[in-house]
């Protein structure tokens, strides 16, 4: 039964994002983390994890439907991997952090003192939760309007997006061009803790560095930092 309190903070979200006739308690689901449930200590008690694999196919085919429609000069291959990117952790962390997510998360003590309400992971799921709740609860149409309406406040560039998809491609071919040579990428940092590392790459080319990126993964840090390094030769009007 949810206390007071927590009645009064899912309501708050409720009116914030327009979903009057959700089911509250599909919605405080969708954003417990396991580490609350576990720390309540009660057998088989809810957590996220059950709605953010139904959220996550939900948001798949609303975002497959939204890219078929936009765009429809792109092949399959390009349609998927645009879709990759904004079912990204990376982007939908972000899209949570734009309705303040991160404030309505039941968390574990000890995961909200490790920064757990900020983790990329963590917000990823919740927002993946709360889009399987809605589904749900208020059925595919509003989920599906809900999700567009969300990404529809955002620029979405599909040739920019298919550019920094294939920023490490696109540099390969640029210096191969030029004399045969590959790009050289460089490990210069690991932060964070094991398992919320950050990854921070440079990229050279004749011994000079042409861009540093970071990423969650050692090829994402590496994918950015090609598309910076890209950046800088566009600037120079070497591409």
């Amino acid at each position: 039964m949810l206390s007071a309190a927590r009645k009064k903070l899912l309501k708050a979200l409720i009116n914030k994002l327009g979903l009057k006739s959700i089911d509250s308690n599909l919605l405080d689901e969708a954003l417990t983390h396991p580490s609350f449930s576990f720390e309540v200590n009660k057998e088989n008690a809810p957590d996220y994890e059950r709605l953010e694999f139904l959220g996550d196919s939900v948001l798949r085919l609303v975002i497959s439907n939204y890219l078929y429609d936009k765009y429809e000069e792109y092949d399959e291959g390009k349609l998927t991997k645009i879709r990759s990117y904004l079912v990204s952790d990376d982007f939908i962390s972000k899209l949570a952090l734009t309705i303040e997510l991160n404030k309505y998360i039941n968390i574990g003590e000890h995961e909200e003192k490790d920064g757990g309400r900020l983790k990329e992971s963590i917000l990823a799921c919740s927002i993946e939760a709360l889009f399987g709740a809605i589904y749900k609860s208020l059925g595919y149409n509003f989920a599906k309007e809900f999700i567009y309406k969300m990404y529809n406040k955002i620029d979405i560039n599909g040739e920019e997006i298919l550019f920094s998809y294939n920023s490490k491609e696109i540099l390969q071919q640029y210096t191969q061009g030029k004399n045969k040579d590959l790009p050289v990428y460089k490990l210069l940092e690991e932060k964070g803790l094991a398992h919320n590392k950050t990854y921070v790459v440079s990229v050279e080319y004749e011994n000079n560095e042409l861009g540093k990126g970071e990423g969650k993964t050692k090829k994402d840090a590496e994918k950015a930092a090609a598309y910076k390094a890209l950046m800088l030769l566009k600037e120079k009007k070497e591409i």
